[in-house]
């Protein structure tokens, strides 16, 4: 085993339980032979105004993810193997399914390190955080 993989293991079991279970991310860790990915539901929040829809989120760890960022796709519900804009969410702050590659700005995945905001050292981001905003923006 190499040492980003084992650091992107411990990242990953780090997710607060109670957390993962109050919004319902249902965490899981799949891997591959490039890439460690962790999957996450993410789901309106019963306070929020608009109509429940549940997202998968795909955030994959990758060799250079401590400086480049986690890579984000959302993934088909059903199909975890598709992915694409059209499962992203629309009108979500920070959320840009129509760019390039699709990409979320905010700190901790790729869109936004290696693409938005390149003078930004990935090493300072947090898992839970991330979670955590992304579950904001959802929610909003």
């Amino acid at each position: 085993m190499t040492a980003w993989r084992d650091k992107a293991r411990l990242e990953i079991s780090s997710i607060k339980p109670t957390w993962a279970e109050r919004f319902g991310w249902a965490p899981l860790l799949r891997e591959k032979e490039c890439a460690v990915d962790l999957y996450v539901r993410l789901c309106r929040h019963a306070a929020s105004e608009g109509p429940a829809r549940a997202y998968v989120l795909r955030l994959r760890y990758e060799s250079d993810y401590e400086t480049a960022g986690r890579g984000e796709a959302f993934v088909n519900p059903e199909k975890w193997e598709e992915e694409g804009p059209q499962y992203w969410p629309v009108g979500v702050r920070g959320f840009n399914p129509s760019r390039t590659p699709p990409a979320i700005c905010l700190e901790g995945t790729r869109g936004f390190h290696s693409d938005l905001h390149r003078e930004r050292d990935g090493r300072r981001a947090n898992l839970n955080r991330l979670l955590l905003e992304l579950q904001r923006c959802i929610d909003e």
